[in-house]
């Protein structure tokens, strides 16, 4: 009898069947008969080491550029942060708003009490924002200094006397500002305000005359300020002031100053002089101090202090600190409206 042909599919046993008899087959082209991996197995697994290899390989190139480029910008880095990481004394700079800048080498060790008060000053921004306030005049014969130290704008008629800021636009009577300057606690003043009511000593051989008589002084006006600084731009700069008086009359008076530092380059000395060079009275002053300021105003943007010893100013206490003495006395006088 003649068989008849099958057209159907294959039932599912016998697709088991096909599959693992397949599976079988590629388990034998896995090795030879001696177990040995086959020429195909062994180029997958060299392609594969390759590609490992190729992988660490970029991995430690990758590594070696990251350090070779990190060597070449840390420097650039530190500059930015710290130009002048390479002094081993205290620098401040002073950033213009006429673009100029100003560097003095600070001498905290030489006047404890004055660059103290100016580090501390500079280092919590008190100096941010305000004007260089006068600029002298040669003819009144108070030329020789530029001085700044707290103006917000230039100063206006002084009421009663020279030591009012009553109508100054001073730091000293801004209460918003003395409220947010946390470097000296609120806690510690019956009104925010007497924050810089302190009167400090001059430091010994810190009024020695060789030195406040040089070009490039930076000196603290400590006789009648706590927060007021002069930079001088010539030798023997004056040490008066002129005063109007209430009938108009002028006076001159004598102004104490102890140093705090010197100009670090000529650049400085010579930004002074033209900025002297631009000084017009003021004639809002109608009594008190009689100043010339830069015309048109200029702003102090910034004050920057480097170098700064970290043992020391971590977490310092500027009324702790000036409430003791040094090897020398007392430094503070005192301090009107300490709570």
């Amino acid at each position: 009898m003649k068989k008849n042909k099958r057209s159907y599919s294959l039932t599912a046993k016998e697709r088991k069947a096909l599959n693992a008899a397949e599976k079988g087959k590629g388990k034998s082209r896995k090795t030879d008969n001696n177990g040995q991996l086959t020429q195909e197995q062994e180029m997958i697994a060299s392609q594969k080491r390759s590609k490992q290899n190729a992988v660490t390989v970029g991995a430690v190139l990758c590594v070696a550029v990251a350090l070779i480029i990190a060597g070449l910008i840390a420097p650039v880095i530190a500059y930015g942060v710290n130009p002048y990481r390479d002094y081993d004394y205290v620098i401040a700079r002073f950033n213009l708003s006429n673009g100029m800048v100003l560097e003095y080498v600070i001498e905290e060790n030489e006047y404890d009490i004055a660059a103290t008060n100016f580090i501390f000053l500079a280092k919590n921004k008190y100096f941010d924002n305000t004007v260089l306030f006068d600029a002298g005049s040669e003819d009144q014969n108070t030329d020789g200094w530029v001085r700044f130290g707290g103006y917000e704008q230039q100063p206006s008629v002084w009421e009663n006397s020279s030591s009012d800021h009553k109508s100054t636009h001073h730091h000293s009577q801004n209460k918003t500002f003395c409220s947010e300057f946390k470097a000296l606690p609120n806690s510690s003043f019956k009104n925010v305000c007497d924050k810089f009511g302190y009167d400090l000593y001059a430091d010994k051989n810190g009024e020695n005359p060789d030195r406040l008589d040089d070009i490039g002084v930076l000196a603290y006006m400590y006789s009648d300020t706590s927060t007021e600084f002069q930079m001088s731009y010539k030798e023997l700069p004056s040490t008066q002031i002129a005063v109007m008086n209430g009938d108009g009359g002028v006076t001159m008076r004598d102004m104490k100053a102890t140093m705090v530092g010197y100009a670090l380059n000529d650049n400085t000395v010579e930004n002074l002089k033209r900025i002297a060079a631009t000084a017009k009275r003021n004639t809002s002053i109608s009594i008190g101090a009689l100043w010339y300021p830069p015309s048109p105003t200029i702003y102090i943007k910034s004050v920057k202090v480097y170098n700064l010893d970290s043992a020391k100013w971590r977490d310092f206490d500027f009324i702790d600190y000036m409430s003791k003495s040094n090897e020398n006395g007392p430094r503070l006088r005192s301090w009107t409206g300490r709570a």
